[in-house]
């Protein structure tokens, strides 16, 4: 993975639980200080690392720490320069995730070695959709929980999400249900 999201790792740990786990983090990882270069590819074992190391020093399962991370990531990028790609993805939650592959083709102009997920939304109705998530890299699904909660952040949404079918040796991907209704003020 490319160190922006590496970077957005240790960001989101040093929000949610401070530098010094950080610190204990990097040194786990076997990071020796030297920072991330947001746009130079790094293996996924590093990223997969960090989150181990994570979880060993909060103490927390990897699928509440990728969660925290997924919803943590829209507001990131929002705020590191990718908020006018974003916009351009669409104005609703349906029209966004239908735009997501479009939006990573036009990251791929800016990182050539980007393997992004692809995800394909079906039975789209009033408040409510079916999203396909595809990825090479296993065990991420939490993380599309999270980034949906932040969705419907940027969105004023509230959201609820299900994992219907899980990845397996027999499906190629993760299915979720996602409801969505406007926010009570």
């Amino acid at each position: 993975m490319y160190g922006l999201v590496n970077q957005m790792v240790q960001d989101y740990v040093t929000t949610r639980h401070g530098d010094a786990v950080w610190a204990r983090v990097a040194l786990a990882a076997e990071l020796d200080g030297i920072p991330f270069l947001l746009s130079a590819p790094y293996p996924d074992s590093l990223t997969y690392a960090l989150v181990g190391a994570t979880c060993a020093e909060t103490g927390l399962p990897s699928s509440e720490v990728l969660v925290g991370i997924g919803h943590f990531f829209t507001g990131y990028a929002s705020s590191n320069g990718y908020d006018d790609l974003m916009r351009a993805a669409g104005d609703s939650l349906p029209l966004f995730l239908e735009n997501l592959d479009r939006l990573h083709t036009q990251l791929g102009n800016a990182f050539p070695e980007l393997r992004p997920p692809s995800f394909r939304v079906s039975q789209v109705t009033e408040g409510a959709l079916r999203l396909h998530y595809y990825s090479t890299r296993e065990g991420l699904a939490p993380m599309v929980i999270g980034l949906m909660h932040s969705l419907g952040d940027r969105f004023h949404l509230q959201i609820d999400v299900e994992l219907l079918a899980p990845r397996s040796e027999d499906k190629d991907h993760d299915e979720f249900a996602i409801r969505f209704a406007p926010r009570q003020v």
